[in-house]
């Protein structure tokens, strides 16, 4: 049973779905508590009271988007999506309803100037939890089975024909840097992958049957619009793969990994791009 919380979990994005999600998860608790006042909310007679109550869902969507922005932000090694598992995503769902019951608590005395007390803190604290403790599992469980199930049997790469193998090795590619001037030229068959490294793009590929990695001041996407055949693809925010390359396809929750010939790195498809496998392999 155990087992299961050290099992790769699919990391959230950090993008403008996860954005508007934390947004609306404070609208809809602000709602949700204006119009049917539960708790004893109802009870509260006070000037200002829906004011008041829409300050719950303002907490919410404080946490929620500090918990998926700033936080991965500050410590992104405990973020990397590599290191994320089953365990460790339902320990980052429980965070949020910690942060809204410690924030909530904190909220709530303020306003009516009740004592704070160690206890009554514990007591919010614990009750949040135990409310929170199974739906979340439950949820991440069930998503990773989900995507185990999606990404556990991709489909696998077929071998080139000697045609098209003929073909390849009488084209090459260039990239060109920022500057205009720093390039570098080589057979579409020799390259095998470029990551994007901060500023720089690494491009990797074969030499004489030699592993060599060259930095171009330039990002990922200017690259991208450098390239002209359609097997050179981008397949995550970070990666561009040579998908003639490509030995074979492994996948887990988190989605796919590509195996290239004679390199030891796995190339990750981040999920958007996993129609990328679907289609060109069979």
């Amino acid at each position: 049973m155990f087992s299961i919380l050290a099992q790769p979990h699919p990391r959230f994005e950090r993008d403008a779905a996860t954005w508007w999600l934390s947004v609306g998860a404070g609208l809809f608790v602000g709602l949700f508590i204006i119009i049917f006042q539960p708790f004893g909310t109802a009870r509260v007679v006070m000037p200002g009271k829906y004011l008041f109550l829409a300050g719950f869902g303002v907490i919410t969507s404080l946490v929620l988007v500090t918990n998926y922005f700033a936080l991965p932000a500050l410590f992104p090694a405990w973020f990397r999506e590599e290191r994320w598992t089953v365990g460790r995503n339902i320990v980052f769902v429980l965070g949020h309803f910690l942060g809204i019951a410690v924030l909530n608590y904190f909220y709530t005395t303020s306003v009516f100037g009740i004592s704070r007390h160690l206890p009554g803190l514990l007591s919010m604290i614990g009750f949040t939890l135990i409310i929170g403790v199974f739906p979340t599992t439950a949820f991440t469980i069930t998503t990773y089975v989900k995507k185990l199930k999606k990404y556990s049997q991709p489909p696998q790469p077929e071998p080139l024909s000697p045609q098209e193998l003929a073909t390849e090795t009488q084209q090459y590619i260039q990239f060109t840097a920022e500057n205009g001037k720093d390039q570098l030229r080589l057979p579409v068959t020799e390259l095998l992958y470029i990551e994007s490294a901060d500023n720089y793009s690494e491009i990797v590929f074969q030499e004489n049957g030699q592993l060599r990695k060259e930095l171009l001041r330039s990002s990922l996407s200017r690259l991208e619009t450098q390239i002209s055949y359609d097997f050179i693809v981008r397949c995550h925010r970070s990666y561009i793969v040579n998908l003639h390359r490509v030995e074979r396809v492994s996948g887990n929750a988190q989605g796919y990994k590509l195996h290239l010939r004679s390199l030891e790195t796995l190339v990750p498809v981040a999920r958007k791009y996993s129609e990328l496998v679907t289609e060109r392999f069979h």
